[in-house]
């Protein structure tokens, strides 16, 4: 792999890691500058897109800054700039994907993307369940079409050059929580169950489908495999993001009524189902629960804003 020489060693490693065995070490993924760059180290993806040409951008061109998010050109130009300056070492991989603020589900079902310097917001437009209609039509709906016509450019020339992650969609539970409103969302739990349990079902029914078609669309140029790409996770099959933010302000019991079908659902879609646990509340209230979960291959942690970070002894008995 161009961007990656040593890819065949690190696919090794990878592999064995799935199957929960070591090669010769620990897998690692190391992320530098390379000796030609002169450009600053790039940030981690864990912590968003890169966001390079951004700040050439006026604070009030709303245009331009809609054209930086959604035009394909401009997408693979960003992504070869990257992987041009980046070193990957150990299992570190060059990839990219859509990144518009992990819930771009939500844009498709009705709240208006909002592009702006540093990320993507949906409002709230779920006001009264009675009258609320779930229409979504993957085959005319612009957001989904404006993302695969990027994923088109994308793999266009990624082949024996890098790798192509499926675009952030988000889950039932999250999108839901942006269409509705947190709060909101959390006395629907009590107030309007069923409405709930629907809008669930059908954000992650959209999301199984959805991800299919990404999956379809990317597999021959990841090494017949599938790739979680703000992890920089490689697997030989179906794999991505299985998640409950939400989850924070509710209780195991909810949790397991409401949400854990979803996780239950999309993981059957993943062969490789990683479960992205964000918080020590999370950690605390549904780990266990978590764990019940076949479907779940492992466990991905963010200790979340003002939390001690991951190597933080006090998590180690978690571990």
């Amino acid at each position: 792999m161009y961007y990656k020489p040593d890819w065949e060693q690190a696919q090794q490693r990878l592999l064995a890691w799935w199957n929960h065995e070591v090669i010769d070490r620990c897998c690692i993924a190391v992320h530098a500058p390379r000796k030609t760059s002169t450009l600053p180290a790039f940030p981690d993806l864990q912590n968003g897109p890169w966001l390079g040409g951004m700040e050439q951008i006026a604070d009030h061109d709303h245009a331009a800054i809609q054209r930086w998010w959604t035009d394909p050109d401009l997408n693979y130009q960003r992504a070869i700039t990257w992987f041009e300056n980046n070193h990957f070492g150990g299992e570190a991989l060059p990839v990219t994907y859509v990144n518009w603020g992990a819930m771009s589900l939500a844009a498709m079902f009705g709240s208006p993307a909002e592009f702006n310097k540093t990320s993507v917001w949906y409002p709230a437009v779920i006001e009264d369940w009675d009258t609320w209609e779930w229409r979504f039509d993957p085959e005319t709906n612009p957001t989904w079409q404006t993302i695969l016509t990027i994923v088109r450019r994308l793999v266009q020339d990624a082949e024996g050059r890098f790798f192509v992650g499926k675009p952030e969609l988000g889950n039932g539970a999250d999108v839901l929580s942006l269409l509705r409103g947190m709060d909101l969302l959390a006395m629907d739990l009590y107030t309007c169950p069923e409405a709930v349990k629907r809008g669930v079902d059908v954000i992650s029914g959209a999301w199984v489908r959805l991800m299919e078609q990404a999956y379809q669309m990317t597999t021959a140029v990841n090494a017949g495999g599938d790739v979680l790409a703000w992890m920089g996770l490689w697997a030989p099959g179906r794999t991505d993001q299985l998640a409950c933010d939400f989850s924070s302000v509710i209780s195991p019991a909810m949790f397991q009524e409401f949400f854990v079908p979803e996780i239950v659902k999309m993981g059957n879609w993943c062969g490789y189902g990683v479960y992205h646990l964000d918080g020590p509340a999370c950690m605390k209230n549904m780990l266990d629960t978590l764990l019940e979960i076949d479907q779940i291959k492992t466990i991905q942690f963010t200790p979340g804003a003002g939390s001690p970070p991951t190597y933080t002894e006090a998590y180690i008995p978690r571990y």
